[in-house]
C-alpha cells in the first residue's frame, strides 16, 4: 500500500518530542515537509529528523506532493491552519482543541465534510490502554448500567507563566486546557447518551481573569451524572489523572487500572497488567493515535475523535463557563446531541 505523504505543521515542543519521533518510525508514512513560521527552526528540525523540505507557510506546502497534514501549531492558530489544509484537499490531524469556539469547530467540520476531507482531532487519552480496557468493560455491560462517574486532572502549581500566556492568547484557563480532555473522556465512555445540563465553579488563585481550578458537574439525559475536577494550582506533590466509573454491578478505576465487580460469590477485583511508567503510557497513547490517523487516511479504519465530536465537546465547555459566570445550572439545547 502506498505511503501517506505527510507534512507536519508547527515545529514546537509537541512536534519535536512526540509527533516527529513517532511518525518517522511508521513504515507507512513518508515525511515530506516541516512547516513553521520560524524558518530557521523549521530547517533545523527538518534536518534533525531527515525531512527533505522546510517551509514557512501552508501556501508553500501546496507545491509539494502532500496528501495529509499533522497540525501542531499553537491553539489560537488551529482554526486558520486546519481551514487552509482542508482547502488544499489534505486529510488533517490536529492536536486538541480543534478551535477556540464550538462555532469555529462546527464550521471546520462542515468544510471538511463538503470537501471530502478526513479530519481527526487529537484526544490521545482515548488510546491509553487503561481507557481502552475500561471502555470494553462498559460496552460489554460487565459493570451493569453506569450511572455515576468522576474524573480529574490535577497538576501542582508550576508558576504563573502559563496563565499569562493563556490570558494573552485566548483568555481561557484550566477548564479549557485540561477540562476539555475530561469532558471528552467522559462522553467517550458514556456512549449513547447526551448532556442535558451542566454546572461549574471556577477559581482564580493565580491570575485575575484566567481560572486555575475548575469543578464541574454534567447531568446526562439518561439520568447519569459525571463530575470533573481539574487544577493547575492545588497544593499537591504530583500530577494526578484519574477516572472512576460506577455501575450497578461493578466499578472501574483509572489510575491505576482496577475493576471491582459484584458476583454471586462476593466481590472480585481485577487488576490487568499495565505500563508502569507515566512516560510509557503517554508515548504509547500518542503512537496508537497517530497510527490510527494514518490508517484512516489509507481507508483501513474510520476516523475517530471527529470534528463533529470536537464541536460538541466545546459546546459543553462553553456551557460550563456560562454556568460559572451565572452561578447557576445551564441547560444545553435539546437539539445538540453530545455523545461519543
Amino acid at each position: 500500500m502506498k505511503k501517506v505523504a505527510l507534512a507536519v505543521i508547527g515545529a514546537g515542543n509537541i512536534a519535536q518530542s512526540v509527533h516527529l519521533p513517532i511518525l518517522r518510525r511508521l513504515p507507512n508514512v513518508e515525511l515530506i515537509a516541516l512547516c513553521d513560521r520560524n524558518y530557521s527552526k523549521a530547517r533545523a528540525v527538518a534536518e534533525r529528523f531527515g525531512i527533505p523540505h522546510a517551509v514557512r507557510s501552508v501556501e508553500e506546502l501546496r507545491h509539494l506532493p502532500i496528501t495529509a497534514a499533522d497540525v501542531c501549531t499553537s491553539t489560537d492558530s488551529h482554526s486558520d491552519v486546519v481551514g487552509a489544509c482542508i482547502e488544499a484537499g489534505w486529510d488533517v490531524f490536529v492536536e486538541r482543541p480543534l478551535a477556540i469556539t464550538s462555532d469555529q469547530a462546527a464550521l471546520l467540520a462542515d468544510k471538511a465534510r463538503s470537501r471530502g476531507v478526513k479530519l481527526m482531532v487529537g484526544m490521545n487519552h482515548r488510546f491509553r490502554t487503561d481507557v481502552v480496557l475500561m471502555k470494553n468493560y462498559i460496552e460489554q455491560a460487565q459493570l451493569g448500567h453506569v450511572y455515576y462517574a468522576k474524573a480529574g486532572w490535577l497538576k501542582p502549581h508550576s508558576g504563573d507563566g502559563r496563565l499569562l500566556a493563556l490570558a494573552e492568547h485566548h483568555g481561557r484557563g484550566v477548564l479549557f486546557e485540561l477540562g476539555l480532555v475530561l469532558v471528552d473522556l467522559l462522553l467517550y465512555l458514556f456512549r449513547g447518551t447526551s448532556v442535558r445540563s451542566v454546572s461549574a465553579s471556577l477559581f482564580y488563585n493565580s491570575h485575575p481573569t484566567v481560572e486555575d481550578v475548575a469543578i464541574a458537574t454534567l447531568n446526562l439525559s439518561d439520568g447519569s451524572v459525571a463530575s470533573i475536577e481539574t487544577s493547575w494550582s492545588l497544593v499537591r506533590p504530583e500530577d494526578l489523572f484519574y477516572c472512576n466509573m460506577y455501575g450497578k454491578n461493578g466499578s472501574a478505576f483509572i489510575n491505576p487500572f482496577k475493576v471491582v465487580r459484584q458476583q454471586e460469590t462476593g466481590v472480585s477485583i481485577a487488576t490487568p497488567p499495565q505500563p508502569t511508567s507515566k512516560v510509557e503510557v503517554y508515548t504509547r497513547s500518542y503512537e496508537a493515535e497517530l497510527k490510527h490517523f494514518v490508517a484512516s487516511v489509507q481507508g483501513l479504519v474510520p476516523v475517530v475523535s471527529t470534528a463533529e465530536e470536537a464541536a460538541e465537546r466545546l459546546l459543553v465547555v462553553e456551557a460550563l463557563y456560562q454556568s460559572a459566570l451565572q452561578h447557576s445550572e445551564v441547560q444545553l439545547p435539546s437539539g445538540d446531541f453530545v455523545t461519543a
